[in-house]
């Protein structure tokens, strides 16, 4: 297989991964101002947009991603791409990482209080099959804290390609699944956290979480963004990251 990856810019390479049910295009509002100082790479994940399928686990993913995206590249991943963006920087040279509204674990335990109860992401693999685009419009209503934001997520889906049920089915097991709380101390490259204050999916709190169990990393918080503060907070977004980006060795 071969994956979708839409290239603009020049200098160095920046990766840039989707979260669950969109594409690499949740980018393009932002990423001209980005191609302007960096090579950017906007990936189709594996089932979205223009990808092919493949093997829906963590070890298949980053093989992947390792084979068709640059080595040393800065990644920045927001949500169920944040994830894999993690796991990348643990397997494969990964020159520093960007992580918006993700977690290393996104469902709650005892000692993990700060994420989607079991519950709800057990209701939305229940629900998939039967009416996946329901599916995909309740999960984006949980992403936005507004209904103009809302409305921008509907018409985003219904002007791209869909994604496969196999892959928002797997992707719903990835983040039910993986734990990378025990890798993060392992990750050694240069790391920020960007979480929005009103987020129900990753909640702010998961930020001392973090901190605890991976040492070295940076911490942001926009505090009216809700999941996507990329698109809902733009002026405050891109400053933090562009910083960020630029003082990375």
């Amino acid at each position: 297989m071969s994956l979708y990856i839409k290239q603009q810019g020049k200098g160095k390479p920046l990766v840039l991964l989707h979260g669950w049910g969109f594409n690499g295009d949740i980018w393009d509002d932002i990423a001209a101002e980005l191609a302007q100082e960096w090579h950017l790479y906007q990936v189709d994940l594996p089932g979205h947009g223009r990808s092919p399928m493949c093997d829906y686990t963590l070890p298949s993913l980053t093989k992947e991603l390792a084979t068709y995206l640059p080595s040393k590249a800065i990644w920045m991943g927001w949500s169920l791409g944040g994830l894999l963006a993690m796991a990348m920087a643990r397997y494969y040279p990964v020159r520093a990482l960007v992580l918006v509204s993700t977690s290393p674990r996104f469902i709650t335990t005892d000692n993990w209080p700060h994420a989607i109860t079991p519950a709800v992401l057990k209701k939305f693999s229940q629900q998939l099959q039967g009416d996946t685009s329901g599916t995909l419009q309740r999960f984006l209503a949980l992403q936005v804290s507004n209904r103009s934001q809302l409305r921008y997520l509907k018409m985003f889906l219904k002007k791209t390609c869909a994604p496969q049920v196999s892959a928002l089915a797997g992707g719903l097991q990835l983040l039910q699944n993986t734990d990378l709380r025990s890798e993060l101390p392992h990750i050694l490259c240069p790391a920020l956290l960007c979480l929005g204050g009103c987020d129900t999916l990753v909640p702010i709190g998961v930020e001392k979480d973090c901190q605890q169990c991976w040492p070295n990393l940076q911490t942001v918080c926009i505090k009216p963004a809700a999941h996507i503060p990329f698109l809902s907070h733009p002026d405050i977004f891109m400053p933090l990251i562009k910083r960020f980006i630029n003082s990375v060795p």
